[in-house]
Parts: structure tokens; C-alpha cells; sequence
């Protein structure tokens, strides 16, 4: 047979710490679990945003360099006297024994004058 004795002297209340000591360390790991959850999240949300910044730099370095080409035909231009001779033609000269034609958008038909009654 089983010998039982009184936890508690009658009259006094039993208080048990085990009830409040398990909410504490409840409340702390759920809190720690919201700390991660958050550091997680912003994180995530860092590593999107400089992935965006990344593909926006890559594509204005794609732009810059079609840029850079141009200038480098430019300058090419420039050093070999191309250039010069280009706008010389723009501006109506030609070289000696070449056939140039002037090529114009044909005029707009002016409207018929109606006749007045």
C-alpha cells in the first residue's frame, strides 16, 4: 500500500512556480521566434531590393557602352577625315566629275478655290 502524505499544511494555498516559470519561457520563445521571423523577412526583403539595384546597373552599363561605341565611331571619324568629308557633303559640295541629285519631298496639292455664287 501506498503511503500518502500532505503536500500542503491545511490552511495554506499551494502556490506552484511550475505554471508561471512555463508562460515565461513560453513568452520567450515565442518572442524569439518573432525576432527571427522579422530579421528573416527584412533580410529577404534587403537582398530583393539590391538585386533590383543590380539588374538596373547592369542595364544602364549596357547603355553606357552603346554610347561609348557611338563616340569611338565619332572620334574614328574625326582622326581619319570621314568626317570632314561628310559634312562637306551635307553642305551641298561635291567631288569634281561626281553627278549629285537632290532628292525633296514632292509639294502638297494647294486646295481649289470654290466659287462664290
Amino acid at each position: 500500500m501506498r503511503q500518502s502524505r500532505n503536500l500542503t499544511v491545511a490552511g495554506s494555498v499551494r502556490t506552484n512556480s511550475f505554471g508561471v516559470r512555463k508562460t515565461v519561457v513560453g513568452l520567450a520563445a515565442a518572442a524569439a521566434l518573432v525576432w527571427a521571423g522579422i530579421a528573416f523577412a527584412q533580410e529577404a526583403y534587403i537582398g530583393h531590393k539590391l538585386s533590383q539595384q543590380v539588374s538596373d546597373l547592369r542595364k544602364q552599363n549596357t547603355e553606357i557602352a552603346a554610347q561609348n561605341a557611338g563616340y569611338r565611331k565619332d572620334v574614328q571619324g574625326l582622326t581619319n577625315g570621314t568626317a570632314d568629308e561628310e559634312e562637306a557633303r551635307l553642305n551641298g559640295y561635291a567631288k569634281p566629275n561626281e553627278k549629285t541629285y537632290l532628292v525633296t519631298t514632292p509639294p502638297s496639292p494647294s486646295p481649289n478655290a470654290s466659287p462664290h455664287p
